[in-house]
C-alpha cells in the first residue's frame, strides 16, 4: 500500500543513487548538499507528475482554498478584507494557476537535480516551499478554528477537530494518495530545511552536464510538461485515473461499502464548551455519564462535538479502515420523483450517463409573439328564468408575453445535438438505460436545455463536485453495466455507437 513513508524512502534511494553517479562524475562540491538536491528534485517531479496526468483534479482543489481564503478575508474588520474579492477571480483562473504550479514543480526538479542556475533555483525552491507550507498549514490549523469563528480569531481556538477544517486536503499528491493535513504540513516544514540551506549555501549546490545540456533539460521538460498538462485537461480525459470512479470501479458495491463502514463508527470522546467563559477541553471517554460529570450543565457547559473512529468494516476478526470517497456523495434526484439513486445504481445491463457539471450559458428573459383567438359571448335564452351564456370565435390577434429560457454559449449545444444526442439515441433503441446528470444550480435551465437541444433522455441533478469528481469532461460520457464503470469518453473524443459496443 502506497505511503508518504515508503514515497520518502524511494525518493531516497533514487537520491543516494543519483549522488553515487554525481560523485562518480566528479561533479560534487558537497556531499549533503548533491544528496539533498537530488532527494528534493525527484520528490517535486515526482509529486508534480502525479499532478500532471490530472490538472483539473489540482485546480479543484485551489477552487477549494480560494472559497476559504476569501471567507477569512471577508471575515475581518482590517484593510486585509479588501482582498476578498480577488479570491473569486482567481478561482475562475483555477485551471491556469494549476498548470503553472505543475509546470513549475517539474521544471523546479530537474533544475535541482541537474544544479541550473544555482542562486535562481534556490529561491524558487524555498517560494515554492514557503508557499505550500501557508496552504498545508492553514489547511491543519483551521482543525483548531470554531466552524462559528474566523482563522484570525486567535483567541476563539480550541483543540483541533478534524471536522472543522476548511479545506480537507492539500491535493499534495494529487489523487493519487491522500495525506492527513497534520501530515502535510509537517512534512512541508520539513521541506523548508533544504530550502533554507540551498538559499544560504547557493555555491555549494552541484551542477552536471554541460551549461547548454541543463537549458536544453529545462527547456526541453518544460514544454513537454506544458503539453501532457493541456492534454490531460483541454484535449482529452487524464492519462492515468487515481479517482474513485475510474474504469473498472463498482460504484454500487463501493457506496455499499463505505455505508457500511460508516454505520460501524464509534464514539470515542467528546469535546465541552463552556460558552460563558470560552473554554473548550476534550475527553476521551466514550461514556457520555462520565465524561459529561465532570463538566456539568450547571456549570454552563455543553458538548460541542463528538470524538468518533474512522470508518471501519469487521473481516476475519480485524478491524479495516475505510476512506470515504466521492463515491459515498453519489445521489442523484429528478425533478419530479426525488432521489433516483438506487435505481440509477440497480439498473440491470448497460447505462449511458451523460455528465455535465455545468450548462454554459445563460437564463435570458425575452419576449415572444403568438397568435390567440378572439371571442365573443352570445346569450341564448331558454325560458323566462334560464339564460345560456355561448362564446363564438370572431377571429384571431396577435399577443406578446416575456418568457424565460436558457440560451447556450455558442458551440456548447451543438456538442450535444452532433455528438451526445446521436449516441444517446442510438444507446435508447439498443435497450440501454439513458440520462444525463445536471447540477441543481442548473436544475431549471437543465430542462429548458433539454428544449433547445431536442434531447430525448431525462435529466436529473447532482451535487457540481461529484460531478466534476465522475469525469473530467463537461459534458462527458460514462459507460455503466450493474453499477460498475466500463468506460468514459470526452466530448472531443466521443465514438460511435457502433465502436462502442464493440
Amino acid at each position: 500500500m502506497t505511503s508518504l513513508p515508503n514515497l520518502i524512502i524511494m525518493f531516497a534511494v533514487c537520491g543516494a543513487l543519483f549522488t553515487w553517479l554525481t560523485y562518480r562524475a566528479g561533479r560534487t562540491n558537497n556531499l549533503l548538499w548533491t544528496f539533498l538536491q537530488h532527494f528534493t528534485g525527484v520528490w517535486f517531479v515526482f509529486s508534480g507528475l502525479v499532478k500532471a496526468v490530472d490538472p483539473i483534479g489540482t485546480a479543484y482543489k485551489m477552487e477549494d482554498y480560494f472559497v476559504a481564503f476569501q471567507d477569512t478575508f471577508a471575515g475581518l474588520n482590517n484593510a486585509f478584507s479588501g482582498l476578498a474579492p480577488l479570491f473569486p477571480w482567481m478561482a475562475k483562473s483555477s485551471a491556469g494557476f494549476s498548470i503553472t504550479m505543475i509546470v513549475l514543480e517539474i521544471v523546479l526538479g530537474i533544475m535541482l537535480i541537474t544544479g541550473f542556475a544555482r542562486k535562481l533555483t534556490a529561491w524558487l525552491f524555498f517560494l515554492i516551499v514557503f508557499f505550500f507550507t501557508v496552504l498545508t498549514g492553514f489547511t491543519y490549523l483551521t482543525g483548531f478554528v470554531p466552524t462559528e469563528a474566523n482563522f484570525f480569531d486567535f483567541a476563539k481556538w480550541g483543540p483541533y477537530i478534524k471536522t472543522q477544517m476548511r479545506v480537507t486536503d492539500c491535493g499534495c499528491f494529487g489523487d493519487f494518495i491522500k495525506l492527513d493535513p497534520r501530515v502535510s504540513f509537517y512534512k512541508d516544514v520539513f521541506l523548508m530545511l533544504p530550502a533554507l540551506m540551498f538559499l544560504f549555501r547557493s555555491s555549494w549546490m552541484h551542477q552536471i552536464f554541460t551549461k547548454n545540456i541543463r537549458q536544453i533539460a529545462v527547456g526541453v521538460s518544460t514544454l513537454a510538461t506544458l503539453l501532457f498538462c493541456f492534454q490531460n485537461t483541454y484535449w482529452n480525459l487524464p492519462v492515468v485515473d487515481f479517482r474513485p470512479f475510474a474504469i473498472g470501479n463498482n460504484i454500487r458495491e463501493r457506496k455499499a461499502l463505505e455505508e457500511e463502514a460508516r454505520g460501524n463508527i464509534e464514539i470515542i470522546g467528546w469535546v465541552f464548551e463552556n460558552p460563558a467563559t470560552g473554554e473548550v477541553v476534550k475527553e476521551m471517554d466514550p461514556d457520555y455519564k462520565t465524561a459529561a460529570a465532570k463538566y456539568p450543565k450547571e456549570q454552563g457547559w455543553k458538548v460541542k462535538e463528538q470524538v468518533k473512529t474512522e470508518p471501519f468494516v469487521e473481516k476475519d476478526g480485524k478491524r479495516i479502515v475505510i476512506t470515504e470517497s466521492k463515491v459515498s456523495d453519489f445521489a442523484v434526484e429528478d425533478a419530479e420523483n426525488g432521489e433516483v439513486t438506487e435505481d440509477l445504481l440497480n439498473e440491470k445491463g448497460y447505462s449511458l450517463m451523460i455528465v455535465a457539471y455545468k450548462l454554459y450559458g445563460a437564463m435570458e428573459t425575452s419576449t415572444v409573439s403568438y397568435v390567440d383567438s378572439v371571442y365573443t359571448n352570445d346569450t341564448l335564452r331558454i325560458n323566462a328564468d334560464s339564460v345560456v351564456i355561448t362564446r363564438r370565435a370572431t377571429g384571431t390577434e396577435t399577443k406578446t408575453k416575456e418568457v424565460t429560457v436558457f440560451n447556450p454559449e455558442d458551440g456548447y449545444a451543438d456538442v450535444f445535438i452532433n455528438q451526445v444526442n446521436p449516441l444517446a439515441e442510438a444507446a435508447t433503441k439498443a435497450g440501454w438505460k439513458v440520462y444525463a446528470i445536471t447540477t441543481y444550480g442548473d436544475a431549471e435551465a437543465g430542462e429548458s436545455f433539454k428544449k433547445v437541444t431536442n434531447a430525448s433522455y431525462p435529466f436529473y441533478r447532482a451535487d457540481d463536485k461529484l460531478l466534476k469528481t465522475i469525469i473530467r469532461a463537461n459534458p462527458g460520457v460514462v459507460i455503466l453495466k450493474d453499477g460498475q464503470v466500463l468506460d468514459m469518453y470526452h466530448h472531443r473524443h466521443l465514438p460511435t455507437f457502433e465502436e462502442i459496443k464493440k
